[in-house]
């Protein structure tokens, strides 16, 4: 399929093509909200996570939304993955209390969210967030061995650990070990 051709599919679409493992479908359809996940990522401050960090975990969020999305569910692919990357926010939120009781003036409360997708995007910002995407893609792919893309696959398709551990015949402290690690490696710090 050409990259005309994608950018004219309806999100749903893109989100079932993704779920197949189409890689340009999940390019595409992040392209399209990649303002709106700098926008939540924004909206949240969490000890020991930079403004990289929460794009980088709300973009895990959209993949986990489009590996899970059911467009017989009547919610819009947008609406849904909003829900998907708030929770995901939310839960870093408060794994982050439960290891360090992090005070209540460090998290900053969301804020209703101004939708820029529907505004017209200048080329040259077009251009620039296709080519964040493919980059960060390719760093992903390049930065993990078979084995941590297997268990981050698993992972951002709505897997618990015990459910990979038991596919990758392993422990599920051995997959909380790969992510840790994964994590890492995606903040430099391995």
């Amino acid at each position: 399929m050409s990259n005309k051709n994608y950018s004219n599919l309806d999100d749903s679409v893109l989100a079932a093509l993704t779920k197949k493992g189409d890689g340009r479908a999940f390019e595409e359809i992040t392209i399209r909200y990649i303002k709106l996940i700098y926008s939540l990522a924004s909206k949240y401050t969490i000890d020991n996570y930079d403004t990289q960090d929460l794009v980088q975990e709300g973009l895990l969020a959209f993949l986990i939304a489009c590996n899970t999305y059911d467009d017989k569910s009547g919610a819009s692919f947008k609406n849904y993955a909003v829900k998907c990357s708030k929770n995901r926010y939310t839960d870093l939120i408060k794994k982050s209390k439960a290891k360090s009781a992090v005070p209540n003036s460090k998290i900053v409360p969301m804020e209703t969210i101004s939708d820029k997708t529907d505004e017209a995007q200048n080329v040259e910002d077009h251009v620039l967030e296709r080519e964040y995407l493919k980059t960060f893609i390719q760093h992903l792919n390049a930065m993990l061995t078979v084995d941590e893309r297997k268990v981050f696959n698993m992972y951002a398709e709505g897997y618990s650990y015990k459910e990979i551990a038991e596919q990758l015949d392993t422990t599920p402290k051995k997959i909380d070990n790969i992510l840790q690690k994964i994590k890492r490696k995606l903040r430099g710090n391995d």
